[in-house]
């Protein structure tokens, strides 16, 4: 006999609706929406962040700014070279004028006395002041000194003398002493020296009286001059005019004259 299968049960239809809903969480387990957690994690889109960045943009504006930079240092430069160039030239132009203005002063020398004296003395390029004295006697070489403030023996007396046979000769003394004739012809090998009458003198050296100067003379002669004015700091000489006078130094006259030095005072 066979054996009948056992009949199935029937499930209510309430009970079945309960076990739909119980499976139905099951279904709505979804992996995928578990899954979509890590789609979250877009590593692409930080890695793109990043790029923005683009540091080798910044190193091309770096390299684009620094030629600018450089350029703008070159003009500075160039503006700051050409700035001393132009107080340079400031510079010379006002050096410039003070020149010209020196230039200018001699032309004061015009209005000094035109003597041969003078003359000669500017042709030779001497170094020499003039000084001028209002004197009530001319010939005094003391009121000379007191009117110059110096001391008699700075003023130089020239004497025209002649030896025996009527040679002239120029002789350069010290104010306040005299020429030993005897010591000059011993020294120079004459018999005899008398200074001149000042007919001759005029005519030797073309000046009066008082007014005879070593420079600018008519005739060439020989010039003596006393060894001690060249110990002096500064000396007064005639100029060629009576209460004028050069100043100088020793060492102008000895160059420009070249006397013979003698020892002849009294």
């Amino acid at each position: 006999m066979k054996k009948k299968k056992p009949a199935k049960k029937k499930v209510p239809a309430k009970k079945k609706a309960k076990a739909l809903k119980k499976s139905k969480p099951i279904k709505k387990k979804k992996v995928v929406k578990k899954a979509a957690a890590p789609k979250k994690k877009k590593v692409v889109k930080k890695v793109k962040a990043v790029k923005k960045a683009k540091p080798v943009k910044k190193a091309k504006a770096a390299k684009k700014a620094k030629p600018k930079k450089a350029a703008v240092s070159k003009k500075a430069k160039a503006k700051k070279v050409a700035s001393p160039k132009k107080a340079i030239a400031k510079k010379v132009k006002a050096v410039k004028k003070p020149a010209v203005k020196k230039a200018a002063a001699p032309k004061t020398k015009v209005s000094l006395p035109a003597t041969p004296a003078v003359q000669d003395l500017q042709r030779q390029k001497a170094v020499f002041t003039l000084c001028s004295c209002q004197m009530a006697d001319p010939w005094s070489i003391e009121q000379q000194a007191a009117e110059l403030k110096v001391d008699p023996h700075c003023i130089i007396q020239t004497l025209v003398m002649e030896d025996e046979v009527g040679k002239p000769m120029l002789v350069l003394m010290h104010g306040d002493q005299e020429v030993s004739p005897e010591e000059l012809a011993a020294t120079i090998g004459a018999r005899q020296i008398a200074a001149c009458n000042e007919e001759l003198t005029e005519v030797h050296t073309g000046y009066e009286r008082g007014a005879i100067s070593p420079f600018g003379i008519q005739k060439v002669m020989p010039a003596f001059m006393e060894k001690s004015i060249a110990m002096m700091p500064e000396i007064y000489v005639g100029a060629g005019q009576r209460g004028l006078l050069a100043k100088m130094k020793p060492g102008e006259l000895i160059e420009k004259l070249k006397p013979f030095m003698v020892s002849i005072a009294k």
